[in-house]
């Protein structure tokens, strides 16, 4: 007997947990900077969140493990899935990359970079490798921000866990600094777009150089603390940062961070990065195909309803997505990486979804 009430007993929790993870929940105001309020409180249309919230539940977006949406500056979503809450830290995947644009920002206005086109050489004067190839002499800070140094390579052709897959290769190497700076050139600096991790690896040591502290010291005291950031891991290997996707986070510290950017570099009224950096920062500068462009680190493309989209994402559906005209961060976090693309729906949809439901809502 005992047995079967514990039995029943763990039906109701798992019935109850089911419940709570498939339903509308108000953020909780945590005094963690972030100002809270709810979908009905901004006249959002809940039926349709509801119904994009349920789709999640069962699964037709993956294995999502959270979603935030801030709107008009408060966080009016926060929903947990699979287990997760908001205390765990989450990989952040490439979505960490776009911390070396910012950090750059903030460099550049300390004084401590001159500009975006100061050269890479300029770092770097003991690597043999930039001093003999005139093409890596022309490759500047502006061209590793863009991913259009002209490096010859490609992490996308093979599966990211294929032992010939150049981003393996590099990730198995004891020195990232040397064998990035070591790649063959492939195209003229600032032509070309290519999705190349080492960019941002050599973008990382170039903020180290220049301000004298690792990228993570550096984030702590000018990024983190200013935004409340109290928690984070950053990988490193033998004194190098993963800086183009070891970073995790809270899922509402990633939030602060895409609010960060929306709000132009300001947080709670404090300049935390210059205006003038973050609107650098969305310029297109390049192509990658049609409509989509590379900024410094992030990505630009104009969504089905007509407004530019600025968003980063991560491998395993990482996504952070800025929508200034309707004042939007929306936050995803997943692990869709052992998932087949054809036995899924991508995670490009459930953000159309998103969209949608606060383009329906924009006349509110």
């Amino acid at each position: 007997m005992k047995r079967i009430l514990l039995l029943f007993s763990l039906i109701s929790m798992l019935s109850c947990q089911t419940s709570h993870d498939c339903s509308y929940q108000a953020p909780v105001d945590l005094s963690d900077g972030l100002t809270v309020s709810t979908l009905e409180a901004h006249h959002f249309n809940v039926s349709l969140f509801d119904s994009i919230n349920k789709d999640i539940c069962e699964g037709k977006y993956g294995n999502i493990h959270d979603l935030l949406i801030i709107a008009d500056n408060d966080l009016v979503v926060e929903q947990y899935y699979n287990g997760r809450d908001k205390d765990q830290l989450h990989f952040l995947a490439s979505n960490t990359k776009s911390f070396n644009a910012v950090l750059t920002g903030i460099a550049i206005a300390q004084g401590k970079i001159k500009d975006v086109n100061q050269k890479m050489s300029d770092y770097f004067p003991e690597f043999e490798a930039i001093e003999k190839d005139s093409l890596k002499r022309l490759i500047t800070i502006q061209h590793l921000l863009t991913m259009t140094s002209g490096f010859k390579w490609d992490e996308l052709s093979l599966p990211f866990d294929d032992p010939d897959n150049m981003g393996v290769r590099t990730d198995q190497s004891d020195n990232w600094l040397n064998a990035s700076l070591s790649l063959n050139m492939d195209t003229m600096p600032g032509t070309e777009y290519v999705y190349c991790g080492p960019n941002s690896i050599i973008l990382g040591e170039i903020i180290k150089r220049s301000t004298g502290q690792d990228i993570a010291q550096f984030a702590e005291e000018n990024l983190f603390k200013p935004l409340n950031i109290d928690k984070y891991d950053w990988f490193s290997k033998n004194g190098i940062y993963e800086t183009g996707g070891g970073l995790k986070l809270k899922p509402r510290d990633i939030a602060k961070y895409g609010l960060l950017h929306l709000n132009k570099g300001k947080w709670n009224g404090a300049e935390i990065v210059p205006a003038d950096w973050i609107e650098q920062t969305f310029d297109p500068f390049i192509e990658i195909r049609h409509p989509f462009y590379s900024c410094y680190q992030w990505q630009m493309v104009k969504t089905e309803s007509g407004y530019n989209s600025w968003f980063i994402p991560g491998n395993g559906g990482q996504i952070i997505d800025i929508i200034p005209a309707l004042n939007l961060v929306i936050v995803i976090n997943a692990d869709n990486r052992n998932i087949p693309k054809n036995e899924r729906t991508p995670l490009e949809y459930l953000v159309k979804d998103i969209e949608k439901l606060f383009t329906v809502s924009e006349n509110r």
